[in-house]
């Protein structure tokens, strides 16, 4: 038997002539093969795959330092909201997410909520006077607006918002006030009611009509 490459060629061409569809489908596997690993490989480059990073504990750094040690770790940072803390720093990073020490692709965002230098102002779309209480309480407390102040003020609709004042000023729909302000609500109350009925006289219909009868009603002389 001959092992020379013109033997070894001329066999592989006998037999694919006497099994044409065995090799073909060696071919088909092989092609299909490659292809897989081709496709495995531009996977794990797309994704980085086995290149990770751990998220660095950030929370309470400056924006400027966190972005540092982010990128030090092969990841970049983004804010995703911002709140007003009176008790940290401005500026600084109050939340992360991921959180610190999450394993995540390298050069991933990580997506930060960092205090604000002042408090954030927001703008009244819905009227807070001349509706309940609960009303307009509901709806500042949806805006952030936790400092509300009760003052009880004289009215025929007991539970109605008669006003609303922030910082010494009227407002309603279309004001812009920091959510860190006190509102102050003027909350109508019955209890005038009860004092100023004791204080006037208290005439029935039956009464007046006698009233009027007896101012207006003169005897005949044949009745004396």
């Amino acid at each position: 038997m001959s092992n020379n490459p013109e033997g070894i060629l001329a066999r592989l061409g006998a037999f694919r002539k006497r099994h044409p569809i065995i090799v073909n489908l060696i071919y088909i596997f092989l092609v299909a093969f490659v292809m897989a690993e081709g496709a495995m490989f531009f996977l794990d480059f797309w994704t980085h795959h086995g290149d990770n990073a751990v998220v660095p504990q950030i929370k309470y750094l400056s924006y400027d330092k966190a972005e540092k040690v982010l990128a030090e770790a092969g990841l970049s940072i983004e804010i995703s909201d911002s709140i007003y803390d009176k008790k940290a720093q401005p500026g600084t990073v109050i939340e992360s997410w991921p959180k610190a020490g999450a394993i995540v692709k390298a050069g991933r965002q990580v997506y930060v909520t960092v205090n604000a230098f002042s408090p954030k102002k927001v703008s009244l779309t819905t009227p807070i006077t001349g509706v309940s209480l609960r009303q307009a309480t509901g709806y500042l407390e949806s805006l952030g607006i936790s400092a509300i102040r009760i003052v009880n003020v004289p009215s025929a609709f007991p539970d109605l918002v008669e006003g609303a004042e922030c910082d010494g000023r009227p407002i309603g729909v279309g004001s812009r006030i920091s959510v860190a302000s006190t509102v102050i609500l003027k909350v109508g109350t019955a209890m005038a009611d009860s004092v100023a009925a004791d204080s006037l006289d208290v005439v029935t219909a039956e009464d007046a009509i006698i009233n009027d009868f007896t101012s207006t009603y003169e005897p005949d002389a044949e009745e004396l």
